[in-house]
């Protein structure tokens, strides 16, 4: 990565991503093909306060070998001090998480599928351990994405190794505002712009959402009443020292369905990637807030393994919208690329909610959130629905149909 890419990028992450305040202690977890860019995270962390910076790394290329090798139970086993490590510096409070990961979308594809489900299932669990804060809406957090050559040559298959590499940088730039002169003050700029849409949301207070698309996506669902949509421009207003991006880069805007009342069907507009195989051209139908049935041109059986893992993963947990103004969206490129992708359609989520969207929700127990349609599941799995001729329209608790996107965009 240009040496500019990484101080900016260094800059934003820090700044605003988890915005660390004098005294918190991050918790940063890499790969170690981007040491250049977590030792500047590092230092950046601590000109701005840090007390510390804990940094973990993991390599996708060992946990590659592990795969072949080791057996299946073996992989699926975490060790409890995997899981204190990152408790440990969180739950007095003070503690930060940033994640910088490299994506790897075909590593997997030489393994078996019930290891690939085993090593999911484990990851799942060490990220249940950051999720507890995250629903509880306690937490700073970030996470984003750094090109390496693996992932360039998926995304840009007609370039040389080197030649996509940049070219992938040069869009996570963009994606990143790290092009610009003052990429702090351009995430300040766009964090606002998210927060006109997620304010208006709010105020029309809409009871339900009927969503369509010309692929065939024709699905409705309430949402949990007293909900909120939040964006990058509203999170952390509460139960965090500071203001906070969880995911870089970001363009939506989202909110929870009640999960007993989703009804229809949802045609994916982009490729996933789950336990480290690649899923296409899939669909799931829902009737009554449940998944009922799904299909796939490629990686059915693993879209069928971890949506029915268990009834609450068969239901919504997450309803998010982006506008075809993206700076993704406006690149026109698939980037096999859960975190990158879901920022250039909007998309849906089964599994669990974020309760931090209910008002009021930091005084309530589980069993009552869940009573209200908040969703509780062991996973959160997004897909993307998204397209250029979406029309969602939202219905309000005395009737009226307002027209939320059009053609793909916001028109409220």
């Amino acid at each position: 990565m240009k040496r500019e890419y990484i101080e900016k990028t260094a800059q934003v992450l820090v700044r605003v991503g988890i915005n660390i305040q004098p005294g918190q202690t991050l918790v940063l977890q890499a790969d170690p093909e981007h040491l250049e860019l977590t030792r500047e995270v590092t230092k950046v962390a601590f000109e701005n306060g840090a007390k510390d910076v804990v940094v973990i790394l993991n390599d996708s290329e060992i946990d590659h070998i592990r795969a072949k090798y080791a057996d299946t139970e073996t992989l699926r086993n975490v060790p409890d001090y995997k899981k204190e490590q990152i408790d440990y510096y969180l739950r007095d409070g003070n503690g930060v998480q940033m994640g910088l990961m490299g994506s790897h979308p075909d590593l997997m594809s030489d393994v078996e599928q019930e290891k690939s489900v085993a090593i999911a299932l484990a990851s799942n669990d060490v990220r249940n351990v950051i999720r507890k804060y995250i629903y509880d809406g306690t937490l700073q957090w970030t996470g984003t994405c750094v090109a390496n050559k693996d992932w360039a040559k998926k995304v840009y298959p007609e370039l040389d190794d080197d030649a996509a590499l940049e070219r992938l940088e040069d869009d996570i730039a963009i994606m990143m505002r790290v092009d610009q002169d003052d990429p702090v003050q351009a995430w300040k700029d766009h964090c606002d712009r998210l927060a006109v849409w997620s304010n208006k949301l709010n105020d029309f207070n809409f009871k339900s959402l009927h969503i369509t698309t010309g692929l065939g996506t024709d699905i409705s669902m309430d949402l949990v009443r007293d909900h909120t949509w939040t964006s990058a421009g509203t999170m952390g207003e509460e139960r965090v020292r500071a203001p906070y991006v969880a995911n870089m880069p970001t363009e939506e805007v989202f909110s929870v369905p009640n999960r007993f009342t989703t009804n229809g069907i949802a045609y994916a507009s982009r490729p996933l990637t789950m336990s480290g195989k690649m899923v296409r051209d899939f669909w799931i139908r829902f009737e009554n807030g449940l998944a009922v049935d799904c299909g796939a041109s490629e990686g059915a059986d693993v879209l069928r393994k971890q949506l029915f893992t268990d009834e609450n993963t068969r239901r919504l947990g997450e309803v998010a919208l982006v506008s075809r103004q993206s700076a993704i969206t406006k690149l026109n490129r698939v980037y096999f690329n859960g975190l990158i992708d879901e920022n250039a359609a909007s998309h849906l989520a089964f599994g669990s909610s974020f309760p931090s969207n209910i008002k009021g929700s930091a005084g309530m127990t589980q069993e009552e959130l869940m009573a209200m349609g908040v969703n509780y599941a062991v996973s959160h799995n997004d897909f993307m629905i998204g397209t250029l001729d979406m029309h969602v329209v939202g219905t309000t608790y005395d009737g009226k149909e307002i027209v939320i996107m059009d053609e793909g965009d916001f028109v409220i």
